[in-house]
């Protein structure tokens, strides 16, 4: 009985290290509880504290890579990057802070997503769903990253906006959301 213990927990231990997937490994070409797993540290660069600078206002940016499990018909998990944002205004006060209570569950930002064609090239980009926007949500188009900086680039909100969204006014009066996050910037990783 003790060999027939041993050899079990043998078999689904290589099972496990056998069910890992490279980034890239579309979901629909493995088995379920599979792992797509960031083997080449890919994600790694992107994680940390960023800080920067626009309009008088502080924004810290909070990415972590995390292994996240997706649930459906095939079931599978994946390293995805999440994160949330501080936003300080000029004269000290907290507008946003969503770092604190970090929200593995609904993050306010995730991906890495499908390369996001922009200025004549392809990038990587995150996806941006702040609270309270009505079900839109944003691409946040990484143009460049060094060990110490990120530059993102806003673009446009996407989706299915919510009946009676709390919103419609700003967006008759301004066409766009009121989004508290810059067009672009350049955040420095502490």
């Amino acid at each position: 009985m003790k060999n027939l213990i041993i050899f079990f927990l043998l078999f689904f231990t290589m099972k496990s290290y056998a069910q890992e997937y490279p980034l890239g490994t579309s979901p629909s070409d493995i088995p379920a509880y599979s792992y797509i797993k960031d083997t080449n540290n890919e994600y790694n660069k992107y994680v940390g504290l960023w800080k920067g600078n626009w309009n008088g206002k502080t924004i810290y940016l909070e990415l972590k890579k995390v292994k996240h499990f997706n649930n459906g018909i095939a079931p599978y998990y994946k390293d995805r990057i999440l994160g949330e944002r501080k936003i300080i205004a000029s004269n000290g006060t907290v507008e946003i802070d969503r770092i604190s209570n970090f929200n593995y569950q609904h993050p306010e930002i995730f991906g890495m997503g499908i390369p996001t064609g922009y200025n004549g090239g392809n990038y990587p980009s995150l996806m941006f769903s702040p609270d309270n926007m009505c079900n839109m949500f944003a691409r946040l188009v990484v143009t460049n990253i060094t060990p110490t900086q990120i530059t993102l680039h806003l673009m446009g909100m996407m989706g299915h906006k919510k009946a009676d969204c709390i919103h419609d006014a700003y967006l008759q009066q301004y066409e766009e959301y009121p989004i508290n996050f810059p067009k672009d910037i350049v955040l420095t990783k502490q």
